[in-house]
């Protein structure tokens, strides 16, 4: 008995049915490559090619190299320079400068009180114009003496500033050349570092240092009598 064979036409649905399968997967495909590129780009020509480069470049390799810290210093700066011996000195010699204006003022104020008593005293004798030409020279003379002395009492802590900024310069340069003969790659100021070893701190001796180079120095500060423009 002969098997029959299939009809021409079964055989045309299947086809049909397996070439639209197929161009289903390859829209799904392309989709999900779409998909992908949306996310995560587009891939290079070493990812399309399958050579990935996981090792880092020499250039970064370089650069990481540069910037390794194996040796730190810290360094307390403003407790360094309040406890020098330079800046005990430049307050010792601005101290002198305030007594001694303060003599100078002293005396100027004695002699405006004078000058205000005997234009008290003379009030009754005097006409109007003359007196309120006499008291308008007092009130100038007040307000001339009240300028010089803030004035004077800026010029000093001007004066101090200028001190302790000398100070730090010498102070830095001590820091330098610690890190220099101890080969480290940072110094940091002690207020950064919340918990350090003690052997990191470098604040004695740079301290010690900066007393010793200003120990014979000659300081001096210089307060100009002349607070204001004549």
């Amino acid at each position: 008995m002969t098997r029959p064979e299939p009809s021409s036409s079964l055989s045309g649905h299947v086809s049909r049915g397996i070439c639209t399968a197929c161009r289903s997967l390859a829209f799904l495909a392309s989709l999900a490559l779409g998909v992908s590129v949306l996310l995560w780009g587009a891939p290079t020509s070493a990812q399309q090619s399958g050579e990935a480069d996981s090792s880092p470049s020499v250039l970064s390799d370089e650069r990481a190299a540069d910037m390794v810290v194996e040796r730190i210093g810290l360094i307390d700066l403003d407790g360094v320079l309040r406890a020098s011996e330079g800046t005990a000195r430049v307050r010792g010699l601005l101290d002198e400068q305030r007594r001694e204006f303060q003599r100078e003022f002293a005396a100027r104020e004695a002699g405006l009180q004078e000058t205000e008593r005997k234009l008290v005293a003379v009030r009754e004798d005097l006409d109007e114009a003359e007196f309120a030409r006499r008291l308008a020279e007092f009130e100038a003379s007040v307000t001339q003496i009240q300028k010089e002395i803030q004035y004077r009492r800026e010029a000093i802590d001007v004066a101090f500033q200028e001190a302790q900024s000398r100070l730090r310069e010498l102070a830095i340069q001590i820091v330098t050349e610690l890190a220099q003969e101890r080969k480290l790659d940072l110094v940091l100021v002690r207020e950064s570092a919340l918990i350090f070893l003690p052997s990191l701190n470098l604040s004695d001796e740079v301290l010690r240092r900066l007393d010793e180079r200003t120990r014979d120095a000659r300081i001096e500060v210089t307060v100009s009598p002349v607070g204001t423009d004549q």
